[in-house]
């Protein structure tokens, strides 16, 4: 249970800033790219630490953790990017 909440916790975030960061650039928000960029980087950092180092982030409790929250990462990004940048 641990490896799935952390999986989809990371993926959420991953997923989130993605598409934060993509609705930014298509629009031309140069402050909000630069933010999304700079924390989508720092996370994708400690992910890939995470999977290289912990042997349970490769299992199937991950794999769904992943698929989970980085599909309700997106939905959710999309939700919030409409209430930010009003489009």
């Amino acid at each position: 249970m641990k490896t799935f909440l952390i999986a989809a916790v990371t993926e959420f975030v991953s997923f989130f800033l993605i598409v934060i960061n993509t609705r930014a650039y298509t629009q031309g928000l140069y402050v909000w790219t630069f933010l999304t960029d700079a924390f989508f980087i720092s996370q994708s950092f400690f992910v890939s630490k995470w999977m290289i180092e912990a042997k349970d982030a490769r299992g199937v409790a991950a794999y769904l953790g992943f698929l989970i929250g980085g599909t309700a990462g997106s939905l959710s990004a999309i939700a919030v990017t409409k209430l930010l940048y009003g489009k």
